[in-house]
């Protein structure tokens, strides 16, 4: 279900949101060229690696950090099969992802208590204190839910908590390239 404080027609709610989401998710699918291309540093206080199972699980005080990508959280479990890392799992308060998807861009940041990455689906999960956020544009709420294949986003407010925990959107004004002036088009 979208909710949101903003009153909008239905259809331009649900496009202004996808396109929003799509913008803001652009990262997890289109890193920089050159991340993948880098070594995966991992800092924790400790470390649990099951070849056999295909888990490795870090905790305490988690820092992943490939290229431009950054990870933080307080546990990451990492599970791998034939093919590779097929998923990864955050936690933490909240777990916190980082990353640019091209040179001069800002970067993309996501939060959550839980931070669900499925690699193999191309899926990511937000849970609980979602949000999404590039430069001063952010998209919050208590779940969100991204199909990269699709580019569906799903968001969900806490129906239960009573207090306000609406979807939100926080869109700023794109500026003006060909005049970057003070916004007066007029001739003076």
């Amino acid at each position: 279900m979208y909710e949101s404080g903003m009153r909008l027609p239905a259809f331009i709610k649900s496009q202004a949101l996808a396109l929003l989401a799509a913008w803001l998710l652009t990262p997890f699918v289109h890193a920089l060229p050159s991340d993948k291309e880098q070594p995966i540093h991992i800092k924790s206080d400790t470390a649990e690696i099951d070849d056999a199972k295909g888990i490795s699980i870090y905790r305490g005080n988690v820092n992943i950090d490939q290229g431009s990508m950054n990870l933080k959280a307080e546990v990451v479990t990492i599970y791998n099969d034939e093919e590779g890392i097929s998923k990864v799992i955050a936690v933490g308060s909240p777990a916190h992802y980082r990353q640019q998807s091209e040179e001069n861009e800002p970067f993309t940041h996501a939060f959550g208590n839980t931070i669900n990455y499925f690699l193999a689906d191309e899926r990511i999960e937000l849970r609980k204190n979602a949000k999404l956020q590039q430069e001063q544009d952010s998209f919050t709420g208590d779940r969100i839910d991204y199909d990269m294949k699709t580019r569906k986003v799903n968001a969900y407010s806490n129906q239960t908590s009573g207090n306000d925990s609406r979807v939100q959107m926080v869109l700023q004004p794109k500026k003006n390239k060909t005049n970057p002036g003070n916004g007066d088009d007029s001739d003076q």
